[in-house]
């Protein structure tokens, strides 16, 4: 195993049906062995406060003492360790990534899918730990159509349009709209249509930035699109790992368009 690849769903995903955690779990068996899949399942609905305030607190205690399992009392260090999370599950994964943190570890990367969390890299944590080396990438995968995270009053528009979104955003809270806006935070926004972003400089550069996807909150996992998601995750540990001067793990054949 060269990577620890942690993979959190969103809410109201069906237990008895496979998840698109369990379909990357199989696909990646496939794609590169190397690459352990460890799937975090929960069940959870539409309860924003609830599940920001009580029920991710528990589920980040429980994901953090899984992937420490993996370290052994401390006899071995962390492996590179992602997560890639959608909707309420890039939460969790923040949540996550500040625990490790706190423990001395260093996180790999995050791969944020419709993620329902705060977008500010200054208030979220996600640039000081890039810059402290504490985390190697935030790439966070997004859509402009993402209605469900429509609650940026920010967004270009009318009057209404700006209400809309604020009362929206009301009902959403304390959820954010990551998904819909993409990192802010950053000057200039470091934003990517699909291919690699520009080159940050030498290895060990931290890498935060955007990718634009068309379809809308839930369209990363639909059955048309999901194996061109699952490549571009593939694709994009692999670009961490070249960041932080480490070697390709293996052929990702031609670029993907998303």
């Amino acid at each position: 195993m060269h990577t620890l690849l942690v993979a959190l769903h969103g809410i109201l995903t069906r237990q008895t049906d496979p998840s698109w955690p369990d379909r990357l779990d199989a696909w990646m068996a496939r794609r590169d062995p190397g690459v352990k899949v460890l799937k975090k399942e929960y069940a959870a609905g539409p309860f924003p406060r609830w599940n920001c305030v009580v029920k991710n607190p528990r589920l980040a205690r429980a994901l953090e003492a899984e992937i420490l399992l993996f370290v052994e009392n401390g006899r071995f260090a962390l492996p590179p360790t992602w997560l890639v999370a959608h909707s309420n599950g890039a939460v969790i994964a923040l949540r996550v990534t500040q625990r490790l943190i706190a423990r001395g570890h260093r996180v790999g990367g995050l791969i944020l899918t419709g993620a329902a969390c705060p977008a500010d890299v200054r208030a979220n944590g996600v640039w000081n730990w890039c810059q402290t080396g504490r985390l190697g990438a935030a790439i966070a995968y997004c859509s402009a159509e993402d209605r469900v995270l429509a609650g940026d009053a920010r967004a270009p528009g009318g009057p209404l349009r700006r209400l809309r979104a604020w009362v929206w955003a009301g009902l959403l809270w304390p959820y954010g709209c990551l998904g819909r806006t993409g990192w802010t935070g950053l000057n200039p926004p470091a934003t990517t249509p699909g291919g690699p972003p520009p080159a940050s400089g030498a290895p060990g550069a931290p890498l935060i930035f955007t990718r634009w996807f068309a379809g809308g909150h839930s369209a990363y996992f639909r059955p048309d699109q999901i194996e061109r998601t699952f490549e571009q995750i593939y694709r994009d540990l692999e670009l961490g790992r070249a960041a932080a001067g480490g070697e390709r793990m293996g052929d990702s054949g031609p670029g993907v368009e998303v």
